[in-house]
């Protein structure tokens, strides 16, 4: 029996009018969307568009479109998600997330949700940061290859960058399991086609 009640995730890209950012995500926080759980609603701080907002929820059965009312929203882009691992918490807590968009041959999406997963726990267990979940998009790219979303919660960018295995080990941060983690990190790094990350804030 699966543990996952939150089975497809809808992320909405919405570009709005400039420098509405702020009132849009608050009003959409406040008001959520019928029928969902809210995971978040993200402004932008690195690598997206000062005018985008990302509202993020999850469903258990098939969403419907997308409906938004306000008159500042330019155009909404949405796309749709199926639950590979965790998801079902809302982020609330503050800090930094990060968006990660892994991109890999729909073969090894499998191997890139295990390797992952046994990665977390003693991630965590080494820092603060916290995986809220992992998502595979139901379109393929161009190049018929799968693309998984992983949103991180971190307190600070400085979090961040003690978690970069490939760095070399920060001397103020006791990471005890770092060799486990960082070796799966490694080995699904291999596998990988392409992968970037975008930085955003929770709408308050």
């Amino acid at each position: 029996m699966s543990d996952l009640n939150y089975r497809v995730l809808r992320f909405d890209e919405l570009t709005v009018q400039r420098n509405c950012g702020e009132a849009v995500a608050k009003e959409i926080r406040t008001s959520g969307v019928a029928g969902s759980q809210t995971l978040g609603v993200f402004l932008p701080m690195i690598g997206v568009s000062a005018n985008v907002v990302t509202d993020i929820s999850n469903w258990t059965a098939e969403p419907p479109a997308a409906n938004y009312g306000s008159g500042q929203i330019v155009s909404v882009r949405t796309r749709l998600f199926d639950t590979l691992a965790r998801g079902q918490q809302p982020c609330t807590a503050d800090g930094i997330y990060t968006h990660r968009w892994f991109i890999v041959t729909p073969d090894n999406v499998k191997a890139l949700t295990d390797l992952s997963v046994e990665a977390w726990n003693t991630m965590e267990a080494d820092s603060d940061a916290r995986i809220a979940g992992f998502w595979l998009d139901r379109e393929r790219n161009a190049k018929g290859e799968a693309v998984v979303l992983m949103i991180v919660y971190y307190p600070s960018l400085a979090i961040w960058d003690a978690t970069r295995y490939w760095k070399p080990k920060p001397k103020d941060h006791a990471q005890p399991n770092r060799d486990v983690w960082g070796g799966k990190f490694a080995q699904r790094r291999e596998i990988l086609m392409d992968s970037w990350v975008t930085v955003h804030r929770l709408a308050k």
